[in-house]
C-alpha cells in the first residue's frame, strides 16, 4: 500500500526514506502506529532534542551520530546502508531539514560485536574524531552487552561523555532485539538517571510475533540482525519518538548529574596507540612489533577500524620477549583479537600480568573467532596509581601469533 501525499501530515513519521514507501509487514496504519507507540518506553526530558530540531529547521549545522554493534552498522539487509541508522538519518533530514538538508552530517560508528566496554574505548576516535562532537547521538548496545555492572558503567560513560562534551547534545537510547533477548532492563535505570528518551524493540516485537502480526523470520535474518523491514520498523520507531517529542510541550532543561549513577566512573577514557604520544604511557613492545592487517573492518569504509595495533611476531625467538607498559591509571581496558577460524596464521594464548600478578590468560585462537575484538577490564580502581602491565605468550604458544588490538584507560 502506497501512502498518498494527502496523508503526509498524519503518517509522515512512518517513512524512513525521502520517497514514499509501504508500511512494513503489510500492517494497517492504525496498528502500526500503536506498535510504534509501544516501543517508546520513556520520552525522557525533551529539552535537548527540541533544541536540536530547532537547529535543524533553522538550517544550522547539526552532527548526527550512532554508535553500537552490527545492527547499527547495518547488518541484515543486502545493503548495509539500508540499516536503521542510515534510514533514520535520511528520514530526519527529509522531514525536518530545509532544502536538501546539507546542514546535517551523519557518522555511523557501528561496528560488529561492539558492546559498551569496547564502545567507550572507540568513542573518542570513531565518533568525535572521525565525525564531530555529536548534536544527536543514538546509543545501541543492548544485544551485545551481557548486562553486568561493568557494561552499565561503560554504557553510562558513553552517555555522560556525549552530554558533557556538548551541552546541547540529545542522546537516544535504543534497545534492539535478539533471539536471546536484550539488556534493556539493566540499561533503563542508567538512561532514566540522565532523563534520556528510550526505545525498546523487544516487547513490541515479541508481542507482534506472538500475535502473528509478522513472523520471526520476517523481522530477523538470523539470531540478531533485522531484515530490511525490521530495520525500517526500528527507524519508524525512532522517528515516532522524535515526532512525539517534537509535538509535546517543552520540558525545562535538566543538568547532567554531578555524580555518576555507578561508581567508579569511566570518565575521560583515553585510547592508547602504537605511535604513543601520551607522556603518561611508556611502552616497550618486546616481540609485539608487527601490525595486524586483518583486524575488524568497517562496512562504511571497507577498511580496518584498528589499523594501529601490536601483533606478536610469528615464530619469534624463544626468549619470548614481553610487551611491557607503564602508566598511571584507574581503569585499563585491554582489547585483543580472536583469529578467524581457518586462517593460515595460527594464534595462541597470551598471559597478562598487572604489577607482577597474572590476571588473565587470553586465547587468540579459540574456536568461533572471526578476527573479532575481545575487550576485558584488567585494572579497575577508584584512585589512579602507577601500574606495570606485561603481556607474554603462554607456555606452548611461544611461536604462535597474538594481537593486542587497542587499549583504553582513565586517570
Amino acid at each position: 500500500m502506497k501512502i498518498k501525499n494527502s496523508f503526509l501530515g498524519v503518517v509522515v513519521f512512518f517513512m524512513c526514506t525521502s520517497t514514499l514507501s509501504a508500511i512494513p509487514f503489510k500492517i494497517s496504519e492504525a496498528n502500526y502506529q500503536t506498535m510504534i507507540e509501544k516501543s517508546i518506553v520513556s520520552t525522557g526530558n525533551n529539552a535537548r532534542l527540541k533544541k536540536v530540531l530547532a537547529k535543524i529547521r533553522n538550517g544550522e549545522k547539526v552532527n548526527v551520530a550512532a554508535i553500537g554493534g552490527s545492527v547499527t552498522e547495518g547488518a541484515g539487509p543486502a545493503k548495509f546502508t539500508d540499516g536503521y541508522a542510515y534510514q533514520f538519518f535520511h528520514a530526519l533530514k527529509a522531514k525536518y531539514a530545509p532544502g536538501n538538508g546539507k546542514n546535517l552530517s551523519f557518522n555511523n560508528a557501528g561496528l560488529s560485536g561492539t558492546g559498551s566496554l569496547l564502545g567507550i574505548v572507540r568513542y573518542q576516535h570513531d565518533v568525535v574524531e572521525v565525525g564531530n562532537i555529536p548534536d544527536l547521538l543514538i546509543v545501541e548496545f543492548a544485544v551485545n552487552d551481557n548486562g553486568d555492572v561493568i557494561c552499565q558503567r561503560t554504557f553510562e560513560a558513553i552517555i555522560r561523555e556525549a552530554l558533557t562534551s556538548n551541552s546541547d547534545c540529545a542522546v537516544i537510547a535504543l534497545y534492539c532485539i535478539a533471539s536471546y533477548g536484550n539488556t534493556a532492563e539493566q540499561k533503563k535505570p542508567v538512561a532514566d538517571f540522565y532523563s534520556l528518551p528510550q526505545i525498546n524493540m523487544l516487547p513490541v516485537v515479541k508481542e507482534a510475533i506472538a500475535n502473528k502480526v509478522f513472523t520471526n523470520e520476517q523481522y530477523l535474518t538470523d539470531y540478531a540482525h533485522p531484515t530490511f523491514e525490521g530495520h525500517q520498523f526500528m527507524c519508524d520507531c525512532l522517528m515516532g519518538l522524535v515526532d512525539k517529542l517534537d509535538k509535546a510541550k517543552s520540558d525545562s532543561p535538566v543538568a547532567v548529574p554531578e555524580k555518576s549513577f555507578k561508581e567508579p566512573a569511566f570518565s575521560g577514557m583515553k585510547r592508547i596507540y602504537p605511535d604513543n604520544k601520551d607522556s603518561n604511557v611508556l611502552i616497550s613492545t618486546g616481540d609485539f612489533t608487527e601490525t595486524d592487517r586483518s583486524c575488524q573492518t568497517l562496512k562504511k569504509t571497507n577498511t580496518s577500524d584498528f589499523p594501529q595495533n601490536w601483533k606478536k611476531k610469528m615464530d619469534a625467538k624463544s626468549e619470548n620477549l614481553p610487551f611491557k607498559m607503564e602508566l598511571t591509571c584507574k581503569n585499563l581496558i585491554f582489547v585483543y583479537k580472536v583469529q578467524a577460524n581457518g586462517s593460515a596464521e595460527k594464534f595462541g594464548k597470551a598471559e597478562v600480568y598487572v604489577d607482577g600478578r597474572k590476571v588473565a590468560t587470553y586465547d587468540g585462537g579459540k574456536a568461533g573467532g572471526w578476527n573479532n575484538c575481545e575487550p576485558n577490564l584488567i585494572i579497575d580502581e577508584r584512585t589512579a596509581a602507577k601500574h606495570t602491565v606485561l603481556v607474554k605468550m603462554a607456555p606452548g604458544s611461544e611461536k604462535l601469533g597474538f594481537t593486542i588490538v587497542t587499549m583504553g584507560y582513565t586517570k
